[in-house]
């Protein structure tokens, strides 16, 4: 193929990237320089800053762990699964993502409420009622429940690659299912699993619709804080630096999970 052609052909790509991803970041960072690094410096030496940016990888970590956790059960048994069963486990995986991000919120809420199910179901059996709604568990709850099948499409997609034929010769060489399972199949699906906390771990760093109804006025991760900053404040320069900061921070966080990979790979 001609060098021209192939120019031709990735033109279209590399204008989006540069006009929808690359130009942003560049006009943001310009935005936040614009007075010097001072606003840089408000964020590191302000003690609430920084507990909204470790509360924001905590929640992120959190809800990373808990899809990982939910999830690898899920695409090993989708993995496996032939026919209508797997047809009917992916359209319940993908359920979630078909709904608006504001009518599933909307609809935990209803769940989480005073009068919700949970607490309906509680005061049926006698039980006093808790008050689940703005608080963290409702929020991890709800987005586990939209990003993890992310976590589940990304390790199914590598559990479907690997041959049957490995588990045989495990089981023939004297292991047991569990040890099989441990020694065999968990570390040829790392790849699939380290792929999908990297995007359940972004999209949570971003996410702040589902935080910020889940959550009311008692929660603050850094998305959260940026669009007020922007919406209520006024102040773009320093929702700028807000944004630099939380960019800088999901890409140290993925430096260090490659990091950790690499190292322990033979």
């Amino acid at each position: 193929m001609r060098r021209s052609t192939v120019a031709l052909l990735l033109a279209p790509a590399i204008l989006f990237l540069l006009f929808g991803f690359i130009a942003p970041i560049a006009v943001g960072l310009g935005e936040s320089l614009r007075a010097g690094l001072g606003l840089y410096g408000k964020i590191v030496g302000d003690a609430y800053y920084l507990e909204v940016i470790a509360s924001t990888l905590a929640l992120s970590a959190v809800v990373t762990l808990l899809s990982l956790l939910i999830g690898y059960p899920y695409a090993l048994i989708l993995a496996r699964a032939r026919g209508w069963k797997k047809a009917a486990l992916l359209l319940l995986l993908v359920a979630p993502l078909l709904v608006n991000v504001v009518v599933r919120s909307f609809g935990w809420m209803v769940v989480f409420g005073r009068s919700g199910l949970i607490n309906a179901v509680l005061a049926a059996l006698g039980l006093p009622a808790l008050d689940m709604l703005n608080s963290w568990t409702a929020i991890v709850i709800a987005l586990v429940h939209v990003l993890m099948p992310f976590m589940v499409l990304s390790i199914a997609a590598t559990l479907e690659t690997l041959d049957p034929a490995l588990e045989e010769a495990a089981a023939t060489l004297g292991a047991r299912p569990l040890r099989s399972f441990l020694h065999v199949i968990v570390p040829l699906s790392l790849h699939g699993a380290v792929t999908g906390s990297i995007l359940v771990f972004a999209l949570c760093m971003g996410s702040f619709v589902t935080v910020m109804m889940m959550g009311g006025n008692s929660t603050m991760v850094l998305p959260l804080l940026i669009y007020q900053q922007l919406s209520v404040a006024g102040d773009q320069a320093f929702a700028a630096a807000l944004g630099m900061v939380l960019l800088a921070t999901v890409l140290a966080v993925f430096w260090l999970q490659g990091r950790l990979v690499r190292s322990q790979r033979p």
